[in-house]
């Protein structure tokens, strides 16, 4: 997702469960995957929305969202989850209404060890009313020399999967991988998670008709590139204030139409009326 300068510290995290629970763990890849089915909505470290869990699951109430992705933490992060308290608090109030949390962690692969702990404490942060999934933001591009950052980032994700067999994972990868880090282990990413999850962003300078082309494209650029024409793939379109919206319906019907089994607008902070329209439109069969 998109970094920012980070102005609030929070604790360190003291305590590491090696082997938290997951709600309704899965060892079928197709349940493990329909965990991220649906709409979605993203609250990250950054948003103000993430001091507020009523809030965001009661917007994922009115807009009959399926699952809430919230950020635990990053790279350069001054704790292993920013804001514990909140995000149980979300999954709290999210569970007894039927909706899915699913917390992401943003890699920098320069610190290995840093890294698996801090995915180990957003796995665990549910603690006795557990997270439903995990999406691993493979982003990063701090480690320079890119065949070693293309092979940590291939290692982590099979550690996550062997660590972790029965967790649902989701890989979210940029819109076009191979432009952002010329070399891309598409394959290993595939192999090791249950869902792949394109940032869709686009540009507010596109026609609408390219616009939907190019929400197409994420979809059939994922299922080119891994090899495997089923693959799921959930469309996250965006940056939602960037957009007019007609952009951003635009963007719901090409995922919707390439076949994507979710979608969703990043980020929830940013999300107007509009924004959820779209949402309605993926949705809606020829809407």
């Amino acid at each position: 997702m998109r970094l920012k300068r980070l102005t609030l510290l929070g604790p360190l995290l003291g305590l590491l469960l090696l082997v938290p629970a997951v709600a309704a763990a899965q060892s079928d890849p197709a349940a493990r995957a329909a965990v991220f089915a649906g709409t979605g909505l993203w609250v990250d470290i950054y948003d103000e929305t993430i001091h507020d869990p009523s809030f965001v699951v009661d917007e994922a109430i009115a807009h009959d969202i399926d699952v809430i992705y919230v950020e635990t933490s990053n790279y350069h992060s001054p704790a292993d989850v920013m804001y514990p308290d909140a995000i149980r608090d979300m999954i709290a109030l999210a569970h007894p209404a039927g909706i899915r949390v699913v917390p992401w962690y943003l890699p920098g692969y320069r610190n290995v060890p840093l890294d698996r702990r801090r995915f180990a404490a957003a796995i665990a942060i549910g603690g006795d009313d557990p997270i439903d999934g995990l999406g691993v933001d493979i982003e990063s591009d701090i480690v320079r020399n890119r065949q070693l950052r293309a092979t940590r980032a291939a290692a982590m994700v099979e550690w996550l999967r062997q660590t972790y067999p029965e967790l649902p994972l989701a890989g979210i990868v940029p819109r076009d991988a191979l432009a952002w880090w010329r070399i891309f282990p598409y394959a290993e990413v595939r192999a090791n998670t249950d869902v792949m999850m394109p940032m869709c962003y686009t540009s507010r300078y596109l026609t609408p008709a390219r616009t939907t082309a190019m929400a197409a494209d994420c979809v059939t650029t994922i299922r080119r590139e891994t090899g495997d024409p089923t693959v799921p793939v959930h469309v996250i379109a965006g940056v939602t204030d960037f957009l007019k919206p007609r952009l951003l319906i635009a963007a719901a019907r090409g995922a919707r139409d390439a076949g994507a089994t979710g979608f969703s607008l990043y980020n929830l902070e940013t999300t107007t009326p509009a924004g959820w329209r779209a949402v309605d439109v993926w949705r809606t069969p020829g809407g």
